[in-house]
């Protein structure tokens, strides 16, 4: 993994970042706002669609969808301080990662939308599907998004698109394996690019003029 130019290496791109932020935070809000209402029939259907694949699809999940649980954002730190040797995505993996699966919490409260098993009923979900707990957002998607953000700017193209696709892979197995729905994963998704552009936009992204990120 090689660190990669950032535009302007002499100056963080704040207002950039900043921007993104908003977009990802309306992006959200819009989000909040259809999953706060219930569950749209056309979310059902790509939820039965997604859910319906054969069993051993969830065994296969299994591995890569822990990059979206409490013990992913430790792992993207170690990554950041061995890549970068920097401080930014460093702490920016714990920050945005802890934080986001924390403040997910959050939003379930307030949101108040339940997993599959509740919005759809239990024929719409299979017998290995998680039944307690709310659903919107999605704590999962929020950390693998939120830390593949972090770590973007610091990485590799190819490595770049690895993360994402990462994270992409986190938020479609908590729909097939019926933890969540559609929109729970999407505003997860929505909600750790907002937090990882935040911090962005609060520490700056500073590289030295070799391309390597400085501290």
């Amino acid at each position: 993994m090689h660190s990669t130019v950032v535009t302007n290496p002499r100056r963080p791109a704040r207002a950039r970042n900043a921007l993104k932020a908003g977009a990802a935070g309306a992006a959200m809000a819009a989000l909040t706002a259809v999953a706060s209402r219930g569950t749209p029939a056309w979310e059902a259907s790509v939820f039965e669609v997604l859910h319906g694949v054969p069993r051993w699809v969830d065994h296969a999940l299994w591995a890569p969808m822990q990059f979206g649980s409490a013990w992913a954002p430790p792992i993207a730190a170690a990554l950041g301080w061995l890549t970068t040797k920097s401080w930014r995505p460093t702490a920016g993996s714990l920050v945005v990662g802890w934080g986001g699966w924390w403040l997910a919490k959050g939003v379930k409260d307030w949101v108040e939308r339940g997993r599959p098993f509740e919005e759809l009923g239990a024929d719409a979900v299979r017998s290995s599907a998680i039944t307690e707990g709310l659903g919107f957002v999605s704590g999962h998607a929020t950390v693998a998004f939120g830390c593949a953000a972090v770590l973007s700017p610091y990485l590799s193209l190819r490595w770049r698109v690895f993360a994402y696709v990462l994270a992409t892979v986190v938020g479609f197995s908590r729909v097939v394996v019926g933890a969540h729905l559609p929109l729970d994963a999407l505003g997860g998704a929505a909600f750790g690019l907002f937090l990882a552009y935040l911090w962005h936009a609060a520490v700056g992204i500073k590289v030295s003029s070799n391309g390597d990120a400085s501290r």
